[in-house]
């Protein structure tokens, strides 16, 4: 963290983080590789989501969406709530030391809308032995196909209620995600497709999620730890304190943040050569951060508020540029874009290149719409 001056630095960290975060210099050349690495990674937009693999994997340009689903179907990777109350991909072998660090305060963190859905300990084991019976012996459920077994054991799953006790049921370790029936999601029984795994102390747990968290994000606050993983501020510095020997501790922007030098590091960024990346809204480079989020789009360099980091971003040489989105229509795809400011030529035939690689990963014919300007 050398450089001295503000935006300099912020520069640097952001870098930094393209390197980390694998957008830049990737070195895994395998979809279980990058998620190892990452230990969770974020999946509301299950399709969108699926194309964080490919940006990150080194030989990525090979890597197909019926690539990308497969590993999924075939359990390689998972999709579960885990971390925080909303979806997340891991590893199987990760997921059950993962939930028993993080599901206590994810139930707390659920419990009023629980109580609200009349869904008390001894209603969701009642929904839990209809699920599990559901899915037992290889079955993959969609949800209409657990409504149906909750309402023929008299148990209502209307009105959202189905959305907690599946949750619960997730936690619990009865639940797991299962092969796409066509486009619908499945579950699957947890047992059959997530192996025992490592056993942790909460002491080991901790460390060994702030080894990986920092490695793959760095540099990064304690603060950014705990929000992430739904941890306390307490346990996010225990897990820090438990691997301080590795890791080297900096201030910037008046935040104290923790990095693990691997002796990779940023290229200079070359204006007849720009990048650009088209990144899911919820894609790790935004959803890992709260604290030094901004570093994505600092002060006095676009007017962008906070929320608009969470539509699909375009970066151009890691900074955050505008929005982009696909539409699907039969055997073709069109990327429409939203921009902040006029690209230069050399970035818009950037841009145009960054779309015709998600078309090749798509595998259909992939076009980009005029982009639109915005105030």
């Amino acid at each position: 963290m050398a450089p001295a001056e503000p935006l300099a630095a912020t520069a640097f960290a952001m870098d930094q983080r393209l390197v980390n975060q694998a957008l830049r210099q990737p070195t895994r050349p395998e979809i279980a590789g990058v998620l190892g690495d990452f230990v969770g990674m974020q999946a509301q937009e299950f399709q969108y989501a699926l194309w964080s693999f490919p940006q990150r994997m080194a030989g990525g340009a090979a890597v197909s969406r019926t690539d990308t689903q497969r590993a999924f179907d075939d359990g390689l990777i998972l999709r579960t709530h885990v971390l925080r109350p909303t979806w997340h991909f891991a590893l199987p072998r990760d997921i059950r030391w993962m939930l028993r660090l993080t599901a206590p305060k994810l139930r707390r963190i659920m419990g009023s809308y629980t109580r609200q859905a009349g869904l008390d300990r001894a209603e969701l084991n009642r929904t839990q032995d209809v699920l599990a019976g559901a899915v037992q012996n290889g079955k993959h459920c969609t949800r209409k196909d657990l409504i149906s077994a909750l309402e023929a054991a008299g148990i209502a799953a209307g009105g959202g209620r189905l959305t907690f006790i599946l949750m619960h049921a997730e936690y619990d370790e009865v639940l797991i995600s299962g092969a796409m029936q066509g486009k619908q999601q499945t579950y699957a029984a947890f047992d059959e497709r997530v192996p025992a795994g490592p056993t942790y102390t909460e002491d080991e747990a901790l460390a060994e999620l702030a080894r990986r968290y920092v490695a793959s994000r760095a540099p990064v606050t304690a603060k950014d730890l705990a929000v992430w993983a739904s941890l306390t501020l307490a346990q996010a510095n225990r897990g820090l304190a438990a691997i301080e020997s590795e890791c080297s501790v900096t201030e910037l922007d008046g935040m104290t943040m923790w990095s693990m030098p691997d002796g990779r590091k940023p290229a200079a960024a070359d204006p007849d050569r720009p990048i650009v990346d088209l990144i899911q809204g919820y894609d790790e480079l935004v959803m890992s951060y709260s604290e030094s989020r901004r570093l994505l789009a600092p002060a006095g360099v676009l007017p962008v508020p906070d929320r608009a980091l969470y539509l699909h971003a375009i970066l151009i040489d890691g900074r955050f540029t505008g929005h982009w989105r696909h539409q699907l229509t039969g055997a073709r795809a069109t990327v429409e874009t939203q921009l902040y400011r006029l690209l230069t030529t050399p970035e818009q035939e950037a841009l145009a290149a960054a779309v015709q690689r998600y078309g090749d990963y798509l595998g259909v014919p992939t076009a980009l719409a005029p982009s639109v300007l915005l105030g």
